[in-house]
């Protein structure tokens, strides 16, 4: 005897048009979105904010609105690649008793014994921190900066040995600065180059966060395209395009049920209309005279010449960082592996890299905001007892190879209500020993790179009275209960 066989029974617990995930799987990133098929790169392009809304958590409000803006330091990061020098004949380093513990000799470090930091005129204590009195990085600040200005910075040294010369070194703390409040209206990350870091050194690989790439900005119209309504820009003017998006407001639900007991493509469709309500704020907030370096009087006045290439993208940058449009920014300089058997090539690119930091500081104070600079290399140089008395060589010993060992990194930090005060009356981090090279054994930092990011990262926290969130940041302490001995400042 057969059985009658029925239709099978629709189980209707289940909701055909939500997407298949795995158990305990949440979709957060850009990435999680477009694998479900859920997000294609149109919307992306049209509407940036709404994978920022689930990203931060903050998808669950029931009202659509701009986010609120911190405001934290900007900083900007200057990746000189190829090994340059920064300790002795750039920023003064010392022994264990700081920058003013001398050496006896600093001819490893490219200086003849009557250059030596002792001998009068040989020192330069302008910018808080000691420089060497011909150094080039502080030749080419002092020329774009006057005494007004120098009065409100102050620096530190990180004493660290580095890998020489390669783009593999984990230099860069980007992504960790940004997590500590280095943070922007527009967008978070920016660099120079096409690269995870935005220059050359790579950032700590667990630092990373792939929906944080830094985005690539050389020039203003780079600026210009972080404002972007995909295809409606193209076809309508703004004042049309800010109607459109209006109507695209009206058209959705006035009142929502809780987000939470939505459906998942309801909260799919409330986020859509989120992100047209923030692409509207983008267009309102971030005109071109709002965002273009070549509209602004100040930007024009620090950088005279914005046809010149270097000029025009540390302009860009310093522009979108002191108007709180960007957090942190990463500007790559190459041909800083300078060790062609001359001292004047380097003093050349030293000084280049020094007046784009002083047109930095110059920008600051025009628009009287606080800014943090942070400069590494990968790497160093050694010299050798061969003076070049050229007029670039200025009677200085020529570098003759790469030495990792002789590598450090600084910091400068501008405060437009005056300089900013010492925590521990100490400005170097570390120290060298008396042939010329870094102690490996002085601090956790000194032999790892990953720590200098780290011990960065902390000091910048430090800035703000948030020294105590660094494991939080950066996801260990390395530094123990000894963190309070390596950070340089008090509160900004």
């Amino acid at each position: 005897m057969s059985k009658k066989l029925g239709k099978p029974k629709k189980d209707k617990s289940k909701k055909l048009d939500e997407p298949i995930m795995h158990e305990g799987h949440k979709l957060k990133t850009r990435r999680d979105f477009l694998s479900h098929g859920l997000l294609g790169t149109c919307a992306m392009t049209m509407m940036p904010g709404v994978l920022d809304l689930l990203a931060n958590g903050s998808a669950f409000a029931q009202e659509c609105s701009p986010a609120v803006f911190d405001g934290k330091t900007p900083v900007m990061i200057f990746d000189l690649a190829g090994g340059c020098n920064i300790a002795g004949s750039n920023v003064m380093v010392g022994g264990q008793g700081g920058q003013m513990d001398f050496l006896q000799s600093y001819r490893s470090l490219g200086l003849p014994a009557d250059m030596h930091p002792s001998m009068a005129g040989q020192l330069d204590q302008s910018l808080g921190l000691a420089f060497h009195g011909d150094s080039p990085f502080l030749r080419g600040i002092n020329s774009r900066i006057n005494a007004a200005i120098r009065a409100k910075v102050d620096g530190a040294i990180f004493c660290t040995s580095s890998s020489d010369d390669t783009g593999n070194n984990p230099h860069n703390p980007i992504y960790w600065l940004n997590k500590a409040g280095a943070q922007g209206q527009l967008t978070q990350l920016a660099g120079t180059r096409n690269s995870d870091s935005g220059g050359r050194s790579l950032m700590p690989m667990e630092s990373f966060n792939p929906t944080l790439k830094p985005v690539q900005i050389n020039r203003p119209e780079d600026a210009l395209g972080l404002v972007n309504v995909g295809t409606l820009g193209n076809v309508f003017d703004e004042a049309k395009v800010q109607k459109i998006l209006k109507a695209v407001e009206r058209m959705s639900e006035r009142k929502i049920m809780s987000f939470q007991e939505q459906s998942l493509p309801m909260q799919i469709k409330e986020l859509v209309k989120c992100g047209y309500i923030n692409s509207q704020d983008l267009i309102s907030r971030f005109t071109p005279d709002a965002i273009d370096p070549r509209l602004d009087n100040d930007v024009n006045t620090a950088f005279n010449d914005l046809g010149n290439g270097d000029q025009r993208k540390v302009a860009t940058l310093a522009k979108l960082l002191l108007d709180g449009h960007l957090g942190v920014a990463t500007v790559e300089k190459g041909g800083y592996d300078y060790h062609d058997k001359t001292r004047a090539t380097g003093e050349r690119r030293d000084f280049n890299a020094g007046e784009l930091i002083g047109r930095v500081l110059q920008l600051a104070a025009l628009k009287g905001k606080n800014i943090m600079i942070y400069v590494l290399t990968d790497g160093g140089v050694a010299a050798r007892d061969e003076i070049d008395n050229s007029a670039d060589g200025r009677g200085k010993y020529v570098w003759s190879g790469d030495s990792g060992q002789r590598s450090s990194s600084f910091m400068l930090v501008y405060r437009d209500a005056g300089r900013i005060q010492l925590r521990n009356n100490r400005r170097q981090i570390g120290h060298f020993k008396e042939s010329g090279g870094v102690e490996n054994s002085a601090t956790p930092s000194s032999n790892s790179v990953t720590n200098l990011a780290k011990l960065v990262t902390a000091n910048y926290l430090a800035l703000h009275e948030e020294e105590g969130r660094l494991a939080d940041v950066v996801g260990d302490n390395p530094f123990a209960a000894n963190l309070e001995q390596y950070l340089v400042f008090q509160k900004i």
